[in-house]
């Protein structure tokens, strides 16, 4: 079973499995969504992503793990099976949501799965930017280091 504190290694190589990816397909397709019509996953998986310099590549491109249609707004949706969430994460996540922001019909954040039978958390760039601000959530930080040698820092998001 994947663990925030198992190597990348672990966590993605050696586990093919992603519950959350799973779990957000299930739920496009039980809302009646298509896929490549309604909803596409568009972001790049470690699981299954061995590129060469793949590492690399995920510090330049900007784009969220799924884009989906429902009820006539766009979602730009980062799909997460855990509530720690990285700084470079949040990053991008804000790059996204600046992008997005002359169009109040696009919604960016992440929909979140606590288990396999949960039903989908979205929590908005808004609650995300609020909490991920708030000095009383500390920051903790990961064993690993990113490619560069620097502690990669993370907060746990309530998702109330």
């Amino acid at each position: 079973m994947d663990k925030y504190n198992n190597t990348f290694e672990e966590r993605n190589k050696k586990n093919k499995y992603d519950m959350a990816d799973d779990c957000m397909q299930k739920f496009l397709n039980s809302e009646g969504l298509v896929e490549n019509k309604d909803w596409m996953k568009i972001g790049t998986d470690p699981k299954t992503n061995d590129m060469n310099m793949m590492w690399l590549a995920v510090q330049i491109l900007l784009i969220p793990d799924y884009i989906f249609v429902m009820k006539n707004k766009l979602y730009l949706a980062e799909v997460k099976g855990t509530l720690k969430f990285k700084e470079s994460d949040y990053t991008h996540l804000t790059e996204m949501y600046e992008r997005a922001a002359p169009f109040s019909n696009v919604k960016v954040g992440i929909t979140y799965f606590a288990h396999p039978d949960a039903d989908p958390v979205w929590l908005s760039y808004e609650k995300i930017h609020k909490q991920w601000n708030d000095q009383t959530v500390p920051v903790k930080y990961y064993p690993e280091l990113d490619f560069q040698g620097n502690k990669k820092p993370y907060k746990v998001l309530l998702n109330n």
